[in-house]
C-alpha cells in the first residue's frame, strides 16, 4: 500500500496541472493547443506547418488557441525531426537598390506561411563572394536558395551552383540550365521603347546596360536591336554601353555618350539603378530632359515615378517574381523530382513625361 502510495504522488507530481492549458510554470506545448482548440494533434500540428490539407473552421481553431495560449513552436526540435532548419537565404546585387528589396519583401510574404525565416545578403555583383556565401549557407543547412549570380559564365561560380545540397532558384538568370529560375523578357519591353522612340521621331538612340554575360543585358540587348530593325534604324557600336549595374557607371557611361558633338537625342538606360547616374550626368552637363535628352529607364523605381518629369519605363512585377520564387523552394522541398520549374514575366512599356520629339 505504501509504495503506491507513493507511486500514486510520483505520477500526479509529474502531470502539468491545469486543464486544458498549461500551468504558469511551463510552456505552452502542440498538444495544450490542440486541447484547447478541440482537435486531433496531427490537425494540429498541419495549422503550425502551414500545410494546407485543414479544413478552414479547424485551422481558425487552432490559430485562435495558439494566440490565445501565446503558443510558441521550438523551432530547435522541429528543425531535428524534419532535418531542416525552415530557413530559406537571398542573395541580391546591392540591397540598397529599391526594386530589388520589393522582390525580396513578396517572397517573405509567400514563405511565411510555410513556418519559414528569411537570411537576406548583398554579393556585390562579386562572384568570389557568391561562392563563400554558398559555402557558408551550406555549413548553416539552410534548405533553399534564391540568388541573381554576378555571371552565368564564371566556371566556379556555376559548378559551386551545381554542387549545393539545397534547392536554388535563380533571379533573371539562365544558367546553370537546370534549377529552377523566374525571369524577366526584357526584349519585349525594350523592343516597345525602341520603337515608341522611334515614332515620336528619333533615329539616333543610344542603351546603357549592365555586365554583357547575364541574362538581363543580354535580353535588353537582344529587344533594342529588334526594336531598331524594326523601324529600319542602326546604332553606331560606340553608342552601345554595356558594362555595369551600378549608378556610378550609369552616370560615367550617360555621360560619356552625351559629351560630344555628335551625342545620340534618345538615351535607353537598362538597368534598375541606372536611372539616378544618368539624370546627374544631364546636369552636370546642362542639359534638360527631354529638351535636349529623351530618356527611358530599364526598371521603374520611386526615382523615376516622382522626377519632374516623371520617366517614362520599362516596367515588371518584382512582387510576381518574388512570390513564385518563394513557391518554387517550397514545392522543391515538397517533391525534389519535379521538372524544372520556371517563371518568365514579360516586361513593358509605360509612357510618361521624359521623351519627346527630337529638338531639329
Amino acid at each position: 500500500m505504501e509504495s503506491e502510495s507513493k507511486l500514486e504522488r510520483q505520477r500526479q507530481a509529474s502531470e502539468p496541472v491545469g486543464e486544458p492549458g498549461p500551468g504558469p510554470e511551463r510552456k505552452p506545448t502542440i498538444l495544450d493547443v490542440a486541447k484547447r482548440a478541440k482537435v486531433a494533434l496531427g490537425t494540429a500540428s498541419r495549422v503550425i506547418n502551414g500545410q494546407p490539407n485543414v479544413r478552414e473552421d479547424k485551422r481558425k481553431r487552432v490559430q485562435a488557441a495558439i494566440a490565445e495560449l501565446g503558443y510558441v513552436p521550438d523551432i530547435v526540435a522541429r528543425s531535428m525531426r524534419s532535418h531542416r532548419s525552415m530557413t530559406f537565404a537571398c542573395v541580391m546585387r546591392d540591397f540598397t537598390v529599391p526594386v530589388l528589396s520589393m522582390f525580396v519583401d513578396s517572397m517573405q510574404k509567400e514563405i511565411d506561411a510555410s513556418g519559414f525565416s528569411l537570411m537576406v545578403a548583398s554579393s556585390y555583383h562579386d562572384a568570389r563572394r557568391e561562392i563563400a556565401l554558398m559555402r557558408g549557407f551550406q555549413q548553416r543547412r539552410i534548405d533553399g536558395l534564391v540568388i541573381a549570380t554576378s555571371s552565368e559564365t564564371d566556371p566556379l561560380l556555376l559548378e559551386t551552383l551545381e554542387q549545393m545540397d539545397f534547392p536554388i532558384v535563380l533571379i533573371d538568370r539562365e544558367m546553370p540550365a537546370g534549377l529552377d529560375a523566374v525571369a524577366v523578357n526584357h526584349a519585349a519591353g525594350m523592343c516597345q521603347a525602341v520603337s515608341y522612340l522611334a515614332d515620336i521621331g528619333h533615329r539616333r538612340i543610344a542603351f546603357i546596360s549592365g555586365e554583357p554575360d547575364v541574362h538581363p543585358t543580354q535580353s535588353r540587348l537582344e529587344g533594342f536591336r529588334l526594336g531598331l530593325q524594326s523601324r529600319g534604324l542602326s546604332c553606331p557600336q560606340e553608342w552601345v554601353r554595356l558594362s555595369s549595374f551600378g549608378t556610378d557607371m550609369g552616370h560615367a557611361e550617360a555621360k560619356r555618350l552625351l559629351d560630344r558633338g555628335d551625342r545620340p537625342t534618345a538615351l535607353i538606360a537598362g538597368g534598375s539603378a541606372l536611372l539616378p547616374g544618368v539624370i546627374r550626368a544631364t546636369r552636370e552637363l546642362g542639359l534638360s530632359i527631354p529638351r535636349d535628352v529623351s530618356v527611358i529607364a530599364g526598371a521603374d523605381s520611386d526615382v523615376a515615378q516622382l522626377a519632374a518629369p516623371a520617366f517614362t519605363v520599362v516596367r515588371w512585377s518584382h512582387d510576381q517574381l518574388g512570390k513564385a520564387a518563394g513557391r518554387f523552394l517550397i514545392d522543391r522541398l515538397a517533391q525534389p523530382s519535379l521538372p524544372r520549374q520556371r517563371l518568365s514575366v514579360d516586361a513593358e512599356l509605360v509612357v510618361r513625361g521624359s521623351c519627346a520629339a527630337p529638338a531639329s
